[in-house]
This record gives structure tokens, C-alpha cells and sequence, in this order.
């Protein structure tokens, strides 16, 4: 008789795939052709990566390991993350259990088949949480902020949740403007400094949609709005980032700010989630600040903020 594997050790991960995932080489296996799937609808757009782009002196592995097992607390498994020493961090619900290692370079979920198959809460909260705190620990520094860009110009627009920073990527992208992504992103400091992006869509507020009749809101706190590109593939990576501090008011306006001021902004705005590497944080913001930037206030109507992100990526 075969003695029981509480941790799934001898499980046959049958199903590979991978996947230069902001730059990193990143194997992903699984013993579900499901994870698989998942992880090519969440990561897939990545393969297109320039091979200039991607750093060969580091790798990644993401393993999931499915159970047949159920969770327990409603129609949606509640999803909890735990910080520990060294970067390490631990992802659990009721039924499933995954934590990152930065110095093994891996992360591991035993995921039950109930929580698989709610496939876009998985997907984001278990798959890419995991994946995204595993290669957040190798030069790629979280920032709370939307990036667009233009050419050889980046703007990173930055500031605490309801700032406005999705609207603007959803107005960018109506311009025929590149959007990395609406909300966060990743810093790279060597060999160069590197803005890596990774969602391909703006999640709308209701008073935002307001503005934008073309949207249909479907009810609820936000929509998220998937921005197709305009050639083959979604812009990833973007070089020479201007940071622009989002704040409201009464008339939208463009102020010049000094690298001082932007670093003491984004030290105030820092917010769970981005706060994993505070020993990173100076050299990360002196380099992003070091040129200076801007102060872009917001009126209440986003098309009057179009010509001043015009002007941040003309370099005006």
C-alpha cells in the first residue's frame, strides 16, 4: 500500500511552459492542463518579448500542484497573504496553500480543484500574486502607478487608489497613446532603467464611465475595460520615465516639481503591496525622480487632462 503525500511531493507535474515573464525567464509546470491554460492567458502575450529585453542571468520557476479538495466560505474563497523574513510570503486560503521562496528563485502552490476551477479569482489572487512577488525580488521594483508611453518617453502616473491613474490610461489609449498598465508597475535599475508593465486594461469607476459613453458599466465599484492594441502586440517594456504626481482640483494644470518633492510623494504614497523592499526604496525613487518631474492636477473632467499628458510625453 502507497503511504499518503500530504504535500503532493510525488505528484507528476506533466504540463510545462515558459515564459520570459517581465523579462525573467520563468518556467511554469503543473500537473493541470487547466493552471496551464491559465498561465498562457495571464502570461502568454510575453513570448512576443524582444530577446534584447530579457535577462539571461536569472530564472524562475512557478510550480501548481492540484488536489481534488473543496474550499469553505461562500461563492468566492477568501485569499489571504502573509509577509515573512527574507521577502518570503505566504498565500492561503481554507484548502490551499502556496508561499514564494526568493533565495530557491520559486514559488509553489497546492491549490484544491474547487479553487482552480473559480478560474479568474485563481487566476489573479493565487497564479499571478505568486508569480508577480517571486520575480518582484530580482530588480524589478513594485510601483503603485499607470504607465504610458510614446516613442522613447514614459510617464508614469502616480498616486494613491481613486487618484485617477486608470482613467488617464483608458483617455491615453483613446489617443493612441501605449499603456503599459493602469495601476502598477515594475521598476528595472540595471543595466539601464527599464518600466515593465503587465495588464492590458483600465478598471473603470462608475463616475469615471461617466465621461466615456462608449463604456457600458455593468453596475458595481469598478469595470475593467480591456485595451486591445493597435499592432500586434501590447507594449511591455518602456525606457526614460517623467514621473507625474496626480492630485484634484477645480482646473486641470501641469506643475513642475524637483526630484526632492517627487521622492517625498511617492515615500507618502507608498501602500500595502508596494512596501515589500523598503531598503529599495531610495535608490529606486532617486532614480525615476532624478531628472525631476511633475505635479498634474485633475479637474473633474478627465478629457481637460489629454493635451497636458500630451505635453509630459512631447517633453515640452
Amino acid at each position: 500500500m502507497t503511504a499518503p503525500d500530504p504535500l503532493l511531493r510525488s505528484s507528476v507535474l506533466d504540463y510545462e511552459v515558459r515564459l520570459p515573464v517581465l523579462g525573467i525567464e520563468t518556467r511554469f509546470d503543473s500537473n493541470s492542463e487547466d493552471v496551464i491554460a491559465l498561465v498562457e492567458q495571464s502570461f502568454g502575450r510575453w513570448r512576443h518579448l524582444s530577446e534584447a529585453d530579457r535577462t539571461a542571468a536569472t530564472a524562475a520557476r512557478v510550480r501548481v500542484i492540484v488536489n481534488e479538495g473543496t474550499e469553505i466560505g461562500g461563492a468566492r474563497t477568501r485569499i489571504e497573504h502573509a509577509s515573512g523574513p527574507d521577502n518570503r510570503l505566504l498565500v492561503h486560503s481554507h484548502g490551499s496553500i502556496a508561499y514564494v521562496d526568493p533565495f530557491r528563485h520559486e514559488s509553489v502552490a497546492y491549490a484544491t480543484s474547487e479553487l482552480v476551477a473559480d478560474r479568474e479569482h485563481f487566476r489573479v489572487a493565487v497564479l499571478e500574486a505568486i508569480t508577480f512577488a517571486l520575480l518582484a525580488c530580482f530588480d524589478r521594483h513594485p510601483l503603485h502607478a499607470a504607465a504610458i508611453a510614446r516613442g522613447d518617453r514614459t510617464a508614469l502616473l502616480a498616486g494613491l487608489g481613486g487618484s485617477g491613474k486608470s482613467t488617464l490610461a483608458y483617455l491615453a489609449h483613446s489617443a493612441e497613446i501605449d499603456v503599459l498598465s493602469d495601476d502598477h508597475v515594475w521598476l528595472q535599475l540595471e543595466p539601464d532603467v527599464r518600466i515593465w508593465g503587465s495588464a492590458p486594461h483600465a478598471r473603470l469607476r462608475s463616475d469615471a464611465v461617466a465621461h466615456f459613453p462608449e463604456v457600458e458599466h455593468p453596475g458595481g465599484e469598478k469595470v475593467a475595460i480591456h485595451l486591445p492594441p493597435r499592432d500586434d502586440d501590447h507594449r511591455l517594456v518602456a525606457r526614460g520615465p517623467v514621473v507625474c504626481i496626480l492630485a484634484r482640483g477645480d482646473r486641470a494644470s501641469l506643475v513642475r516639481l524637483q526630484p526632492s518633492d517627487i521622492e517625498a510623494e511617492l515615500v507618502r504614497q507608498l501602500s500595502p503591496g508596494f512596501d515589500r523592499f523598503p531598503e529599495r526604496n531610495t535608490p529606486a525613487f532617486s532614480a525615476i525622480a532624478s531628472g525631476g518631474g511633475w505635479r498634474l492636477t485633475l479637474s473633474g473632467h478627465p478629457h481637460d487632462a489629454l493635451p497636458l499628458l500630451q505635453r509630459v510625453l512631447d517633453g515640452s
